[in-house]
C-alpha cells in the first residue's frame, strides 16, 4: 500500500539479460517521501561493467546478479522531487552506494549493526549498489534518496563532474586515514601505474596538498608511471631499494591481481615504523604478505572499498581547481557515444572492451529519441 504523495514511476531500461546481451525493458518504480525522479543523461563505463558484459565474473555472480541495467558512473537531470534539497531541472551527480536506511527510508538507528554503530555508509550489509546486482544507471527515470544525490556547480563541466565516483574511491580511502604525514614521516607512497593509482596520487597532491616531493609513485611501466611526473616523484619497481628509503608514513596499494603480493610487501619495507598500509587493489587470490615486520614495525593495515556522499561533495568544490582538472584530462575521452537503441550500447561496449585504457568511454544517453527500435 503506498502513501497518498507515492507517485509511481516508468522507467525504459537496457538491461544486461546475459553477458554480452541487452534487451529494452520495462521497470516500475514508486517515488516515496525523501525520493528524487531523475533521468541519466550522461553513463560513464567501468572495468566492472564490462566484466559483465564479457561474462568475466563466476557463474554463480552471472545468475544471482543478472538481469540489471548496468552502470553506476553517472550524471542526471532532476525530473520530480519529494527531497526538499532538489528540484525539477538541477544537474546531479549520482552516489551508486545506497545504505539499507536511504533505500527504506528509515533511521540509520533501524538499519543493519554497522549503521546502528555509526559505520560508513558504504559498508551497510542491508545496502544495495547502482549496477551491482541492483538496477544501475542504464534507464531513462532512475528513483533515488536525496541522499545519494550532489548538486553539480553550475561552472563545472559533465567532462570533470562524471569522474566523481571514480575519484571519490580514492578520496574515500586517504580520508581514512587520521595521521597521513608526521614531522618525522613526511611522506606519502603510491604503488600502481594504472588509473586507479594515478587518481589516488592526484588527491593527494591536489585535495590534500602532498607536494611533489613528498609524494612517491612505484610502477612497473614506463610509459603509465610518466604520467604521474608533473604532480609526483616517480620510480620503477624493479630497481628500487625500498628498505633504505626513510620517511614514508603512508602507503596507498592500488595494484590488485597477481601482483598485489608483491606490492605490499614492498611497501612493508619502504613503511616507517607504525607506519599505514591501505590496501585498494583487488585479486580473487590469496595473497601472501611479511608479517613478521608488519608486527614488528607496528604497521596499520586499512581495507578500502568504493565510497561515500561526503566525498562527492568535496570533489564536487575540489573539481573546481583548475591544475586538478588538467590532471583528469589524461583520462577523459576525446568524445562520447551516443546511445539511441540496444544495438547502439552493445557496440559502445564491445568497443570499450576491446580497447581498455586509460581514456574513459562516455555515453551519452538519449532517451529522448524513446528508443524506437
Amino acid at each position: 500500500m503506498t502513501a497518498a504523495t507515492d507517485k509511481k514511476v516508468t522507467s525504459t531500461a537496457f538491461r544486461l539479460t546475459a553477458p554480452g546481451v541487452f534487451q529494452k525493458q520495462t521497470l516500475q518504480h514508486i517515488l516515496k517521501e525523501n525520493d528524487v525522479e531523475v533521468e541519466p543523461y550522461l553513463a560513464s563505463v567501468c572495468h566492472a561493467d564490462l566484466r559483465y558484459f564479457t561474462g568475466n565474473r563466476r557463474k554463480e555472480a552471472l545468475e544471482a546478479k543478472l538481469p540489471m541495467a548496468l552502470f553506476h558512473e553517472g550524471l542526471a537531470i532532476v525530473k520530480h522531487s519529494l527531497h526538499p534539497d532538489f528540484k525539477q531541472g538541477d544537474r546531479v551527480v549520482i552516489v551508486p552506494s545506497i545504505p539499507g536506511y536511504v533505500l527504506n527510508n528509515h533511521s540509520k538507528e533501524e538499519c543493519c549493526d554497522s549503521c546502528k554503530g555509526g559505520g560508513y555508509d558504504n559498508y551497510c550489509s542491508d545496502g544495495v549498489f547502482l549496477g551491482s546486482g541492483y538496477d544501475g544507471i542504464g534507464q531513462s527515470n532512475l528513483v533515488i534518496g536525496g541522499e545519494n544525490l550532489v548538486h553539480v556547480p553550475e561552472n563545472l563541466d559533465d567532462d570533470i563532474a562524471i569522474m566523481a565516483e571514480l575519484c571519490s574511491v580514492s578520496l574515500f580511502a586517504i580520508n581514512l586515514i587520521e595521521e597521513l604525514t608526521t614531522s618525522n614521516s613526511q611522506k606519502v607512497a603510491v604503488f600502481g601505474d594504472g588509473p586507479v593509482g594515478y587518481l589516488t596520487a592526484a588527491a593527494l597532491h591536489f585535495i590534500y596538498q602532498v607536494p611533489k616531493e613528498n609524494l612517491l609513485i612505484f610502477g612497473a611501466i614506463p610509459e603509465k608511471i610518466e604520467q604521474f611526473e608533473s604532480f609526483a616523484t616517480t620510480a620503477l619497481v624493479h630497481d628500487y631499494d625500498f628498505a633504505s628509503e626513510k620517511g614514508v608514513k603512508t602507503v596507498f596499494e592500488c595494484t590488485g591481481g597477481k601482483f598485489s603480493s608483491s606490492a605490499i610487501n614492498q611497501a612493508i619495507d619502504l613503511l616507517d615504523t607504525a607506519g599505514n598500509l591501505v590496501l585498494m587493489g583487488v585479486t580473487e587470490e590469496l595473497v601472501p604478505i611479511n608479517t613478521r615486520d608488519i608486527l614488528e614495525k607496528g604497521i596499520r593495515l586499512v581495507g578500502s572499498s568504493r565510497s561515500t556522499t561526503k566525498e562527492f561533495q568535496q570533489l564536487m568544490d575540489a573539481f573546481l581547481d583548475e591544475d586538478y582538472q588538467n590532471a583528469l584530462l589524461k583520462l577523459i575521452p576525446e568524445k562520447r557515444v551516443p546511445v539511441r537503441t540496444i544495438e547502439d550500447l552493445t557496440s559502445a561496449m564491445e568497443d570499450a572492451a576491446q580497447h581498455k585504457g586509460w581514456k574513459k568511454t562516455y555515453l551519452s544517453l538519449e532517451w529522448e529519441s524513446k528508443n524506437n527500435q
